[in-house]
């Protein structure tokens, strides 16, 4: 009997926490941000229907817009966004958290070369 208590607690915990998870959101488009890694990187996106593009600000080329590529977001609290994408063709995997409320933003990425594959893990400021 007890055991059986023990079981239905827990799936009652595992059924609240599925729960707590967010769907997919569309709430970006038409969005567009501009932020800098503590790296010095910069970047200028814009979100819309077709998939996230960005300007690499502090790169060779930062008029070039790269994209758009396919995103997924989830407003995790309120003016709290996670993205991901991966970018077709050339094999880099980027997620960001967005942070609205404080202007800050953390992202991660597997960003694929010919010599290396570069892992980033950086914060950054909203402009």
């Amino acid at each position: 009997m007890r055991l059986w208590i023990i079981c239905c607690i827990l799936l009652a915990s595992f059924q609240l926490h599925a729960l707590e998870l967010k769907e997919e959101t569309h709430k970006l488009n038409g969005k567009d941000i501009t932020y800098q890694y503590t790296s010095g990187r910069s970047y200028h996106v814009k979100f819309e229907s077709e998939g996230i593009s960005y300007q690499y600000l502090s790169g060779s080329s930062p008029s070039s817009w790269w994209g758009p590529f396919k995103y997924t977001a989830f407003e995790v609290y309120k003016n709290v966004y996670m993205v991901s994408w991966y970018e077709k063709g050339y094999g880099d995997h980027v997620t960001l958290l967005i942070d609205f409320n404080k202007n800050v933003l953390y992202g991660s990425a597997l960003i694929v070369t010919k010599e290396k594959n570069i892992i980033h893990f950086h914060g950054a400021t909203l402009k």
